[in-house]
């Protein structure tokens, strides 16, 4: 900020209007204000402050005190400021509360504070609270910082060197024009913590897949998987780890699957047999059931011959054996087909 013409009216010491016309004093962007005690120096940058805060540039005054007891009553207290910034100028005026003389009639009336802000290619502004804001995002730092930096005032330089190293950081980042990049810096900051949290938790799940390696204490590479479970192997050789590990395993699975075939058919085989066994066992049960069957009929036909005997002897044969003996001679097939199944089941069971 450079100021390009001040206009102090019954303010402080300045009774009437007083203009300074900065641009006489060139353009090097230093001034140095001096004179004698009383001289009206620090008035001079209390108007400056005040035109652009609303404040005075010292702790030690109230605004209330800007109102030149020499004044004329109808002389107003006011103070304007033309300024550049960056190329722009820029105009604002302030006033503070005071008794002024009525512009009709005797006595006074109390002035109400006021100022106005105007801004190149915009709308004047006129409420207090919107003008400074208005100078805050023009100029970029507020009054304390604006003291320290722009006008130092009876060793006021000094407080700048030993304010906080994080004040005076704020304080260069504002007249440097720095903030975007500590803004950029905070940002990869966070990104950076955000990543590396997530490159943590990579890392950790990485490890636990790591432990879950398994592999036999028999086996060449368990002293490199014992390594790997303590993060002693580089992660380059832990993949190759894990490669030789998968290749013996598939190899395993192929000789594994191989293996599963062979006793897959043997399994098939055996349970053809297991079913042919079955088999032949209903048959030697069903010729066991078949044999007493047999015995049976030839004990009855033993006993059917022995009496047709008798009855030979003794009369003729009624017809009702007659009938009888046809029957037996009837089944006399079927005793013999159990007697060739009786020979098969022999022959199978010598195989």
């Amino acid at each position: 900020m450079r100021p390009i013409k001040l206009k102090i009216t019954g303010f402080g010491p300045y009774a009437g209007v007083t203009e300074i016309d900065f641009n006489k004093l060139g353009n090097g962007g230093l001034y140095l204000i001096t004179g004698d005690t009383g001289a009206g120096k620090t008035t001079i940058f209390d108007a400056i402050t005040y035109a652009l805060y609303g404040n005075p540039s010292g702790n030690n005054r109230e605004v209330s005190m800007f109102r030149s007891q020499y004044a004329d009553p109808s002389t107003p207290t006011e103070v304007e400021l033309l300024f550049s910034y960056y190329g722009k100028e820029y105009l604002v005026r302030r006033n503070p509360e005071y008794e002024r003389a009525n512009k009709r009639g005797e006595g006074t009336t109390r002035q109400r504070a006021g100022a106005e802000f105007i801004a190149p290619g915009a709308a004047p502004i006129t409420v207090i609270k919107e003008v400074d804001q208005a100078i805050r995002d023009v100029i970029g730092i507020d009054r304390n910082q604006f003291c320290q930096i722009a006008m130092i005032a009876q060793g006021d330089f000094l407080k700048l060197l030993l304010a906080p190293t994080r004040e005076r950081m704020e304080i260069f980042r504002h007249i440097f024009k720095t903030e975007l990049y500590a803004n950029l810096q905070e940002r990869l900051k966070r990104e950076a913590g955000s990543l590396g949290d997530e490159c943590q938790t990579i890392r950790n799940s990485i490890a636990q897949y790591i432990r879950g390696i398994t592999c036999e204490k028999e086996e060449e590479d368990y002293p490199k998987v014992e390594e790997a479970w303590q993060g002693k192997l580089v992660m380059e050789d832990t993949l190759a780890l894990l490669e030789r590990l998968i290749e013996k395993d598939n190899k395993k699975e192929e000789e594994l699957e191989e293996e599963k075939s062979r006793k897959q058919k043997e399994l098939d085989r055996i349970k053809a047999e297991l079913i042919k066994a079955e088999e032949l066992l209903l048959a030697k049960k069903e010729l066991e059931r078949k044999e007493l069957l047999l015995q049976k009929l030839q004990e009855e036909e033993k006993n059917c011959e022995n009496r047709c005997r008798e009855l030979k002897e003794k009369e003729p044969l009624s017809k009702e054996y007659t009938e009888k003996a046809a029957g037996i001679q009837a089944s006399l097939p079927d005793y013999d087909e159990l007697d060739s199944r009786k020979k098969l089941l022999r022959d199978n069971q010598l195989l």
